[in-house]
């Protein structure tokens, strides 16, 4: 009698090893009903995304205090009125030719000084891999912040918008795009934690960040809805990104992504955000998390973003000097020509709540079903 012996593990979480003996007789299966680990999938969708800068009531981290404004600025410099009748426009028209700030910066002269940040503590990560700033392949000499927990860490860009009113907590420009991340789809931001064996300890997780279509759910008390469906806006690609991840006593730390583009409308400004070296420390929660988002931010987009803004009346700040400020302090991928920085280090503040995202057929079958099954 001809019999085979052949050994087949389902390839989907907690299936049984089967054992079956192949026959002329009729078919017999012995199975090991023991436990196979499952692995989870966790999905969150931002629901806050802000400067991550260190702030004290008293602006004691701030030499002079918060920036002057644009209003300021314009009542400052030599015979307003008389440029006014002149050049006509706004106050940000200060150029010598009535020339507008945001458009032309490096044409405007501020008469009142830039309120340098002092602090040495700061929010963010080691880009740069250094403990004193020195320039690397990939950065210019710089000086490092201290977080909380000791890390020598890059941020910048806390030193150009940090005593900005508008961008520190409930100024207007912070809060403004708050509510746009909760109820712009362009500004959905969804992240896939995938192969989680341990929600609290795992060295291996891989990791990934879609443009969302969906809208954010609030219940009663102000918290976002949890484990609400999110589905993956397809028709941009270009806002796909993968890389591999870890998570140590229940926070998510993440790889470097050398180039992320993120969508963005800022202060109803459509843009988006280009970060080299993009990374992501989340502390998970059962209903979400909380972190920072950081890396390299791309000059030239971020100036673009902020140039067309309207936020520099309301706000308190001058284009002029958030322009000279950003490239006095960028530190990031110099120019191989011209040596000069490209980036600037940035870290933001962000928030999520978990969600269930939804793949499309063409993604690949049971992700879903996998996710759902987890709730």
């Amino acid at each position: 009698m001809l019999r085979q012996m052949v050994r087949w593990r389902a390839r989907t979480p907690g299936a049984a090893l089967h054992l079956c003996l192949l026959s002329l007789w009729p078919l017999i299966c012995l199975a090991d009903t023991s436990p196979q680990p499952a692995q989870k999938i966790i999905g969150l969708v931002l629901t806050d995304w802000r400067y991550a800068l260190y702030q004290t009531p008293a602006v004691e981290e701030c030499s002079r205090g918060l920036q002057p404004g644009e209003v300021a600025q314009f009542k400052a410099q030599a015979d307003p009125l008389g440029h006014l009748n002149k050049f006509g426009g706004t106050t940000q028209n200060r150029g010598p030719n009535g020339e507008l700030d945001t458009y032309s910066p490096l044409a405007v002269e501020d008469p009142l000084p830039f309120s340098e940040l002092r602090t040495k503590v700061g929010y963010g990560f080691n880009l740069d891999g250094t403990t004193d700033g020195h320039a690397t392949s990939k950065s210019v000499a710089h000086e490092k912040f201290t977080s909380p927990e000791g890390e020598a860490i890059d941020n910048q860009m806390a030193r150009v918008v940090g005593c900005v009113q508008g961008w520190r907590k409930n100024g207007f420009m912070a809060e403004f795009y708050s509510k746009e991340v909760e109820t712009s789809p362009i500004n959905r931001h969804l992240i896939e934690i995938s192969g989680v064996d341990d929600e609290t300890n795992d060295p291996d997780v891989q990791v990934t960040i879609y443009k969302g279509r969906d809208r954010l759910v609030r219940m009663a008390s102000g918290a976002f809805l949890p484990f609400m469906s999110h589905r993956i806006d397809e028709r941009f690609p270009q806002y796909v990104l993968k890389t591999h991840g870890r998570i140590v006593d229940g926070v998510l730390i993440t790889d470097p992504i050398p180039m992320a583009r993120l969508p963005l409308i800022q202060i109803q400004i459509i843009e988006e955000r280009r970060i080299r070296d993009l990374t992501l420390r989340l502390k998970l929660t059962p209903s979400g998390a909380e972190g920072l988002l950081g890396g390299y931010e791309d000059l030239a987009a971020w100036w673009n973003n902020h140039s067309k803004s309207p936020g520099s009346d309301v706000g308190k700040y001058s284009p002029a000097a958030l322009y000279r400020a950003a490239h006095r302090y960028a530190d990031g991928y110099p120019d191989s020509v011209t040596g000069q920085p490209t980036a600037i280090s940035v870290a933001y503040q962000v928030s999520a709540v978990r969600a269930l995202i939804v793949h499309s057929a063409q993604q690949p079958a049971g992700l879903l079903a996998q996710s759902v099954s987890q709730q």
